[in-house]
C-alpha cells in the first residue's frame, strides 16, 4: 500500500493570514512548524491505516518548507522547484491513494482563507465550466494515473468544494474560513489528531476490497481548461502557449484530451502569465 501525500501551507490550522506563508515574514518558521505537525500526523495516520510506503511532496511556495529532520523518518520527502509542482513524484510509482494536507479553497471563493489557485494570477479557474481549485487540478492529474484522492484537509470552504468534486474523499476541517485573511482555527494538537484519524480512515478504505468507495477523479474528454487572470496582459502571455486561445477581457482557454494534458496546460499557463508582470 503506497501513499502519496501533498502538503500545502495555507490550509494548516493556526494559519489565518497570508503573510506568515512567505519566506521573508517573521512568522514563517512558526508556520513551517505547524505545517510539519500536520504532515507528521498524516504520515502517522497513513501507517496506522496499513501503508507500506509514504511519499510526501512539499507543495507550498518554493516547495522547500519542511525541515527534513523534523519529518517522520519513515517517509520519503520530495522538495524543491519541481517541474510537476504539487504532483511531482506521483508518476514514478503506482500509488494506491493520495492525501492532500493543508489545502485551501479556490481562487475567487468568497470566504475561503487565503483562497487562490497555484498563484495570485488566476482569479478563477474552471474545468468544463465548473469552478475548481488546486484539489481538483491536482486530482485530475492523479486520476489519470488511476490514483484516487482519499483525504483533503483545510478549512470548511475547501470541504464544501471537495464534497462537490470528490464526494468520496475524507474531508477534514481544521478551521472555519472567515474571509480572505481570517479564520476560526482549532488548536494545532486538535487539528493534528483529526488529520491523523482522517488519513488512517482513507488508507484503510483504500486497502479494502472495493477501495472503500474511493475512485480516481476522471473527466470525460475533451476537458475545457479556462483561466480568468488578473489582467489582459497575463492572458495575452498565457495564450502564446500552443493550443491556448484568448477569451473575454482577461481569459485563456485550452481543450485537453485527458487529465494529464489538462494539468500540464494549466500549470504552463500560470507560469507564463507571471512573466507578463516581470
Amino acid at each position: 500500500m503506497r501513499v502519496y501525500i501533498s502538503v500545502d501551507m495555507e490550509g494548516i490550522a493556526g494559519i489565518s493570514h497570508g503573510k506568515p506563508t512567505n519566506r521573508d515574514d517573521s512568522g514563517y518558521r512558526d508556520a513551517c512548524r505547524l505545517m510539519e505537525g500536520e504532515t507528521n500526523a498524516a504520515i502517522e495516520g497513513a501507517y496506522d491505516g496499513g501503508a507500506d510506503e509514504v511519499v510526501v511532496n512539499d507543495s507550498h511556495g518554493s516547495m522547500y518548507n519542511l525541515a527534513p529532520d523534523r519529518v517522520d523518518q519513515r517517509a520519503r520527502l520530495v522538495q524543491g522547484r519541481k517541474t510537476l509542482s504539487m504532483v511531482e513524484a506521483a508518476a514514478d510509482g503506482h500509488f494506491d491513494v493520495a492525501l492532500f494536507v493543508g489545502y485551501h479553497a479556490r481562487a475567487g471563493h468568497p470566504r475561503g482563507t487565503i483562497a487562490h489557485t497555484y498563484s495570485g494570477a488566476p482569479t478563477l479557474t474552471t474545468l468544463n465550466g465548473k469552478p475548481v481549485g488546486e484539489y481538483g487540478i491536482n486530482g485530475i492529474y492523479l486520476g489519470a494515473l488511476g490514483i484516487p484522492v482519499g483525504m483533503v484537509s483545510g478549512d470548511d470552504a475547501l470541504a464544501e468544494e471537495v464534497a462537490d468534486w470528490m464526494p468520496w474523499a475524507e474531508r477534514v476541517v481544521v478551521k472555519r474560513g472567515l474571509g480572505w485573511q481570517a479564520a476560526d482555527s482549532l488548536h494545532p494538537s486538535a487539528a493534528q489528531a483529526l488529520v491523523k484519524a482522517g488519513a488512517k480512515r482513507a488508507v484503510e478504505r483504500a486497502r479494502s476490497a472495493d477501495a472503500g468507495g474511493l475512485r480516481p477523479l476522471v473527466l470525460a474528454a475533451p476537458i475545457a481548461v479556462e483561466l480568468q487572470l488578473t489582467h489582459g496582459g497575463q492572458a495575452d502571455f498565457a495564450a502564446l502557449i500552443p493550443g491556448f486561445t484568448r477569451v473575454g477581457d482577461r481569459g485563456a482557454r485550452f481543450e485537453a484530451q485527458g487529465g494529464i494534458e489538462a494539468y500540464r496546460a494549466f500549470v504552463s499557463a500560470v507560469r507564463m502569465a507571471r512573466l507578463a508582470d516581470e
